[in-house]
């Protein structure tokens, strides 16, 4: 098993902590609904590399 890249453990972090608020804050409103979803799609992207932080030359 390959080790995880440091953009990796941000993703696993970002995941965690937008898991463990969700389950924190008990109503349901899109002030914290929308936000932790869209957190959650990053850490999501960071994790599987869908998110590229190098320069690409096209």
């Amino acid at each position: 098993m390959k080790k995880l890249n440091q953009n990796q453990t941000i993703g696993i972090g970002i995941i965690v902590v937008v898991i463990t608020a969700s389950l924190l804050i008990d109503s349901e409103s899109l002030l914290i609904g929308v936000p932790s979803g869209l957190a959650a799609a990053v850490g999501v992207g960071l994790i599987l590399k869908w998110i590229p932080f190098k320069k690409s030359t096209s």
